[in-house]
């Protein structure tokens, strides 16, 4: 589960792309490459500020397109796709699985997603202009890697604007298990065709997603060239991290930790950055399960070696001048590091990326 769950209850939003149909072949190699140059602001400050195990832009580049024409079958719709729905209970701390399905009689030429990471995925496997909403979220480069790409044409809608999106004759509508039940109740008492997905929390739950929005859209071999596009580029930071690391007697702890006090335990996309790094994510060792809020006692007596904190925050700040903290090791040794909230939430195939950023935070004196 991302920070982003934690921070925004009503957020279809992050796991949440878009219009105008881009060039072909080398036509579309040369015009991504303008377009990510400016990609997300995030992306440019980060190329500026610090070194990463791969190139920031290049690596965007290739999260952000792995779509290749494809026929499409006379046997391929209409067609009925079951797949896993993973539910999980806050409460009581439990995960319960079923099976779903969701019966379309063409491939979908109308697509509205209802979140960011939705929107990201589908925006690398389905022709542009296949989109023709998003979630308004999906404009704002704080939460979305896309907001810089997306037309400024493209509709947008709220949350819990059922009535807009029914108004837009949507053929498929992709929804997420934190989706507004009175949206859902909405969408189905329209017989709009919806998918729900489920919960996810690490890099495989992601590339299920992938995967089921490839069969969703008849995208099958799209969505699967971006998996292995993730699996190789994932291969790539490792192989850099590994090398940095050699001279490292062990690698180093790390704790998520925002201004409202909150860490990032195991179940949430933060440890799975750290377990994709060979890192330690001390919340998670500690036994913490996804956000919950410590002390600055329960801080230091924990005293990792590097804190990660927001970067439109001040709390690098506050923590360096809190008097209780002036012995723990990342205050002594200046090892408060701030990611940008976009790499912080990051739901999609854009997890890659958030992995190469946190290595550079890690081992930015190695690269």
């Amino acid at each position: 589960m991302s920070a982003w769950k934690k921070s925004h209850p009503n957020m279809a939003s992050r796991c949440c792309s878009t219009v105008k149909q881009i060039l072909a072949g080398f036509i579309w190699a040369g015009l991504l490459t303008i377009l990510l140059g400016g990609t997300a602001m995030a992306a440019e400050k980060a190329r500026g500020a610090r070194k990463f195990p791969l190139e920031m832009d290049a690596l965007m580049g290739a999260l952000s397109d792995t779509h290749r024409p494809a026929a499409v079958s006379v046997q391929g719709f209409p067609r009925t796709v079951s797949y896993r729905f993973v539910r999980y209970d806050f409460a009581s701390d439990r995960m319960s699985e079923e099976t779903r399905s969701v019966t379309l009689a063409h491939q979908p030429q109308r697509i509205i997603p209802h979140s960011i990471g939705l929107t990201e995925i589908l925006w690398a496997i389905v022709p542009h202009e296949r989109l023709i909403a998003v979630h308004k979220s999906c404009k704002d480069r704080q939460f979305s890697f896309l907001a810089p790409l997306l037309p400024k044409d493209l509709p947008t809608y709220g949350t819990d604007d059922a009535e807009i999106v029914i108004g837009y004759r949507p053929d498929l509508v992709l929804t997420s298990f934190y989706s507004n039940e009175n949206f859902l109740h909405q969408l189905q008492t329209a017989h709009v065709p919806l998918a729900q997905f489920g919960f996810f929390d690490d890099l495989e739950s992601i590339k299920e997603q992938i995967l089921l929005a490839g069969r969703l859209t008849g995208e099958e071999a799209s969505a699967q060239r971006l998996v292995s596009v993730m699996n190789e580029k994932l291969r790539d930071i490792q192989t850099a991290v590994r090398q940095r690391r050699e001279k490292m007697s062990k690698p180093p702890s790390v704790l998520y930790y925002d201004n409202m006090a909150y860490v990032a335990g195991a179940g949430t996309t933060f440890d799975s950055m750290c377990r994709a790094l060979g890192v330690v994510n001390i919340a998670a060792a500690k036994g913490i399960r996804n956000f919950k809020q410590i002390d600055y006692e329960t801080l230091l007596q924990w005293n990792p070696d590097v804190i990660i904190v927001p970067e439109e925050s001040t709390f690098d700040r506050q923590l360096y001048n809190q008097e209780i903290l002036a012995t723990a090791r990342a205050v002594r040794q200046k090892n408060i590091r701030k990611m940008p909230t976009v790499y912080l939430l990051s739901s999609s195939q854009y997890l890659i990326a958030s992995i190469n950023y946190l290595a550079g935070l890690l081992y930015e004196s190695s690269f």
